[in-house]
C-alpha cells in the first residue's frame, strides 16, 4: 500500500481538486478527469459526479493504477491502495 506523507496530503488536499489519468489495459494513460478529493485523517477519498458507470472511474477500479496531479503532487498510483473510490 502506498503511503501518503504528510506534506503530500496537505498539497493535495489545499486544492480540493485532483486530476486523475486511470491506465488503460495497454499501459497508456486516458484523459485526465478533474475530480474532489476529500482527506479524512491519512486517507484521501475520491468519487466520480457521474457515478459508477464513468468510464475514468471503471478505469481506475479495474486497473487500479492511475496518475495523479494535486497541488504540486505528481505521481502514478494504486487508487485502491493510495484513494478510496466510492
Amino acid at each position: 500500500m502506498t503511503a501518503w506523507t504528510n506534506d503530500e496530503l496537505a498539497r493535495i488536499e489545499a486544492p480540493e481538486e485532483l486530476q486523475i489519468a486511470p491506465r488503460r489495459h495497454d499501459g497508456t494513460l486516458r484523459n485526465p478527469r478533474t475530480i474532489w478529493v476529500v482527506r479524512h485523517d491519512d486517507d484521501l477519498y475520491i468519487r466520480s459526479v457521474n457515478g459508477r458507470t464513468s468510464a475514468w472511474f471503471r478505469g481506475a477500479r479495474v486497473r487500479h493504477e492511475a496518475h495523479l496531479q494535486a497541488g504540486g503532487v505528481d505521481n502514478d498510483e494504486d487508487p485502491g491502495a493510495a484513494l478510496t473510490v466510492a
